[in-house]
């Protein structure tokens, strides 16, 4: 193999300059998937506490949240989108704030996690260029000029930057990641130093805000389902003054007779606790290890069928009565049998140390409700541009 000469060598030096200035130009003069050359993507959108945001920073952004949503099928409602495009610009200002905060306290990221931040920089564009590559194999036209070529026209076309400014916006998204969890575990113990009347309070304010302003009929016994399915960490934390507490045994599959005989033992000394004993409750108003009374309202039927017919039962009785509702099934051959007591219950905010695990979860919502008041403060000065609100993401 020849050598290469040295006029040779500058002739290929000369290529390679022309073809990145090309790509740079196209970047500054080049109109991105949204119209916007490079020039209307560096208008500053946002500023906070010295820092600023882009509009390409801020619409590269808003494009991955839009993209999950498109992929799944979903439509935004409109104001989900405006708190969307708002904790967008939230975000995208904090993470240039959080390594200043980190240095005021005296913080910093160690020479492995720089370097940590620099190589998953690396790492993510790598996996681009796959992907990318990887559909073009797909396609049946992979070669190493169409690759180069298909990355290029992605950085110009969909982010409007060059590879080395997309790494570099990586590398400094992992150091602001870095740098918030450094902050974060510095106020740890900080957060919890707090007296059982702030907790109070602030649960009192939590339930108000989360249950008790926004009830409407259904909505108990469908938090309490999410509950019992674990499906939600916290029961419904609000019981309307409409409703009243009972405790039930259901018995199914049985004739007439034997739900009376099964009802007549209360009048033959044995107390309503025995009858739940005895293994026929079918009910499923038993939360997590929670076995009554029970709350239930006159149109909140979602949870158990038959709420509604408990609740006009149960309202014609006393605190400590019971009553009897029989039930047939279509054929008539077969009944349900529901024994009823009514108990003693409070209406309003749930106890807070009614339910296991409450006051756990609860202290734990208000120490990060402290912590992003701290944080809060930090772009509590921020100036936004209406035109982030004109831009609803296309996911390009």
């Amino acid at each position: 193999m020849k050598k290469k000469t040295l006029k040779t060598v500058l002739i290929s030096v000369a290529a390679a300059a022309v073809v990145a200035a090309v790509i740079v130009l196209a970047v500054l003069f080049g109109k991105d998937a949204h119209g916007m050359n490079a020039f209307e993507r560096g208008k500053v959108v946002a500023s906070a506490g010295g820092h600023s945001v882009t509009m390409g920073e801020y619409v590269t952004a808003i494009d991955n949240s839009v993209s999950i949503y498109n992929y799944l099928g979903w439509t935004i409602p409109a104001d989900e989108m405006k708190e969307m495009q708002e904790n967008t610009i939230e975000g995208l200002l904090l993470q240039k704030i959080y390594p200043d905060k980190l240095s005021e306290l005296g913080l910093s990221l160690t020479a492995e996690e720089l370097a940590e931040c620099k190589q998953a920089a690396v790492d993510e564009l790598k996996e681009l260029e796959t992907s990318i590559g990887s559909q073009l194999s797909k396609n049946g036209n992979f070669s190493n000029a169409n690759l180069q070529s298909q990355i290029n026209e992605y950085f110009v076309r969909t982010l409007g930057m060059t590879k080395s400014q997309y790494k570099a916006r990586i590398e400094t998204q992992q150091k602001a990641n870095k740098a918030y969890t450094k902050i974060e575990a510095y106020y740890a113990d900080q957060m919890k130093d707090f007296t059982e009347e702030e907790l109070l309070a602030y649960y009192e304010k939590y339930v108000t805000e989360t249950y008790a302003d926004s009830f409407e009929a259904g909505k108990y016994s469908e938090g309490m389902e999410a509950f019992r399915e674990q499906s939600a960490s916290l029961p419904y934390l609000y019981v309307p003054e409409t409703f009243l507490y009972v405790d039930v045994v259901t018995i199914s599959a049985a004739t007439e007779d034997e739900i009376n005989e099964f009802y007549a033992q209360l009048e033959n000394g044995a107390s309503f606790d025995d009858l739940k004993q005895d293994g026929r409750n079918t009910t499923a108003m038993y939360v997590a290890g929670y076995d009554g009374p029970y709350a239930i309202g006159e149109g909140d039927d979602a949870y158990v069928a038959n709420y509604d017919k408990l609740y006009a039962l149960a309202s014609g009785l006393n605190e400590g009565e019971t009553a009897l509702a029989i039930e047939a099934a279509e054929d008539g051959a077969s009944h349900t049998g529901y024994i009823v007591l009514r108990t003693e219950g409070a209406t309003g905010i749930v106890d807070i140390d009614r339910y296991a695990g409450v006051k756990d979860t609860v202290s734990t919502n208000f120490e990060t409700e402290r912590f992003n008041e701290i944080v809060d403060s930090w772009i509590a000065d921020k100036t936004v541009d209406e035109v982030i609100y004109t831009y609803t993401g296309t996911a390009a």
